[in-house]
């Protein structure tokens, strides 16, 4: 990546702070909702405001303190009373306040806005942004059929959901018993049906379900948000089992209408991040997008999907930096003018998923990237054409669209978390990527490729272990036998390297003494070194591996079964 915005985030808040950002909008809408944001946060006597003893709770404190970045005292300090009462007074009406962003919204018409600009307090107004939801028309994934996999014997029966969890590989960790056991996920979303749905009664049943918060304040219709959370963390034999039913659920309704062609404005999305991370959330899901323009709306254009402008990117990466895992959709506009991937999906510590068939080939819709910037995007992929999913109130049907891929990636993410729970956001994200279908050539379409759960997890398995270890930089190089071996899908080789290991470089040979693969070129370091060979265009057979460097040579064989 070009830049990482967990190093990067005090820059990215001044550049925030005092940059300006002009959105498309309409010259014809007279009372739209606008972002306010404050210069500071001073209280009447001219002091700081100061964070309310229980505002976070000590599940939070030992997040932020175990996966988390430093952070400015003030950032959960809350907005100046005085400036907040200033704005009523002006007969403005302060809708949704964001200690992160130290912003407000508010429904302004033009005069009001001419007289806010001039406040000595306000230092840019900027109108909030509206979106959709990652969803597509069931017609546009008529093509891609459920591909029936060979079945397995298992423990559990996973139904028609078998498919989406062999996709990505996930049905072996949950045979290990690996389901998001004791990690928090949030939902950001339209409305969830009141988890009334049998795909949530073993979470409701159990007490994982510790909220269901509307943010929006009204009732609908949609249940895209029900949707999205069985994918995750449904559980009903059978039927539909995600890979984190075991998780505990946080869910946020912060969408009027997740319909195909609904508004969403961003101001609720905020909140419910913010509180979502004060209530001790691991996992964050985002199946929705903030940039496609509505006629008669308010969005971002192409170049400001650049990592630092979306208000809910600069949120969800702001929730990264204090130890959130923050996976977003990517957007369904790979077929349409504008093509590429949305805000949050934009974001430099965000995990953008985009969408495969059952097949595994990229559904056409699924946005491209790079970002504005120039970063590859999506991060990875996972099956989002005909998901099995809890449909009605009592049924089970098909969606499809990244809005349905990314619940998969935060579920798997859950899972990483649960075995290896000293895993930062950015650790997590790499693990995803460094053992995804397409890691060692990733391209703009399915980023890294499609997530392999197992492999993933297994590497968080195999980090955990070696930090309890905390083996010594040995005086001299130790070459581990691969493990597994046979393998199937992949092995994995240790090297034990001392302090001045060098280049090294590991090559595997057929039996005609052909270079079939190159899985490591590069300087070894200090310490433990793991190098995966990934086998799948192999066929199966004996192969030769030797590893050689400036001071190590080692050979040896590994058999490749199928």
């Amino acid at each position: 990546m070009k830049r990482q915005r967990c190093l990067l985030i005090a820059s990215l808040v001044l550049a925030f702070a005092y940059g300006q950002t002009t959105l498309a909008q309409p010259a014809d809408r007279q009372d739209v909702k606008y972002w306010i944001f404050l210069k500071d946060k001073l209280d009447a006597a001219g002091k700081t405001t100061q964070v309310e003893a229980d505002y976070l709770t000590e599940r939070t404190r030992e997040r932020r303190a175990q996966r988390g970045t430093a952070v400015t005292p003030t950032l959960d300090a809350p907005l100046s009373d005085l400036y907040l009462d200033e704005l009523r007074r002006r007969g403005i009406t302060p809708l949704v306040e964001s200690r992160w962003l130290n912003a407000v919204s508010a429904r302004l018409d033009e005069r009001q806005r001419e007289a806010v600009r001039k406040l000595s307090f306000v230092r840019e107004l900027r109108p909030v942004a509206q979106g959709k939801s990652a969803t597509v028309h069931e017609e546009e994934a008529a093509s891609a059929p459920l591909i029936p996999f060979a079945r397995r014997l298992t423990h559990l029966d996973y139904g028609n959901s078998e498919t989406q969890l062999e996709v990505i590989n996930a049905i072996l960790p949950l045979e290990r018993g690996i389901n998001g056991d004791s990690v928090r996920l949030g939902i950001l979303d339209s409305e969830f049906g009141g988890f009334e749905h049998p795909a949530f009664a073993a979470l409701v049943n159990n007490g994982r379900l510790l909220a269901d918060s509307n943010f929006v304040g009204q009732a609908q219709s949609s249940r895209h948000g029900r949707r999205v959370a069985s994918i995750a963390v449904g559980f009903d034999e059978g039927e539909l089992i995600g890979p984190a039913y075991g998780a505990e659920l946080l869910a946020a309704t912060t969408e009027f209408d997740s319909g195909l062609d609904s508004r969403q404005e961003e101001d609720n999305f905020v909140a419910a991040l913010e509180w979502m991370e004060s209530e001790g959330v691991d996992v964050v899901n985002i199946s929705l997008i903030y940039n496609f323009p509505f006629e008669g709306g308010n969005s971002y254009t192409p170049d400001q999907m650049d990592g630092d402008t979306g208000v809910t990117t600069v949120a969800a990466d702001q929730a990264a930096m204090l130890g959130v895992v923050v996976v977003a959709a990517a957007g369904n506009e790979g077929s349409n003018n504008w093509h590429i991937i949305g805000t949050p999906a934009d974001g430099d510590s965000v995990i953008a998923v985009g969408s495969v068939t059952s097949n595994k080939t990229k559904v056409g819709s699924s946005s491209f990237g790079p970002t504005a910037d120039g970063r590859t995007k999506p991060d990875v992929a996972a099956m989002g054409s005909r998901v099995w999913l809890a449909n009605t109130n009592t049924n089970y049907g098909t969606g499809s669209g990244t809005s349905f891929a990314s619940p998969l990636v935060a579920a798997v993410a859950c899972q990483i978390l649960q075995v290896n729970p000293d895993l930062t956001p950015m650790q997590v994200r790499d693990l995803l990527r460094e053992t995804a279908s397409q890691a060692e050539n990733p391209d703009n379409a399915l980023g890294w490729g499609i997530i392999d759960a197992d492999a993933a997890i297994r590497r968080a398995e195999e980090l955990a272990t070696a930090t309890e270890d905390q083996a010594p930089i040995p005086d001299a190089f130790e070459v581990l036998s691969p493990y597994p071996n046979p393998f199937s899908d992949q092995t994995v080789f240790e090297i034990r390297a001392p302090a001045n290991a060098g280049f090294a470089r590991m090559s595997v040979y057929n039996l005609l003494g052909q270079r079939v693969a190159l899985p490591f070129e590069g300087r070894l370091n200090p310490g433990v070194n793991r190098i995966v060979l990934r086998a799948a265009t192999l066929p199966a057979g004996l192969y030769l591996y030797r590893l050689e460097g400036d001071q190590v040579s080692h050979a040896g064989k590994v058999m490749l079964v199928r």
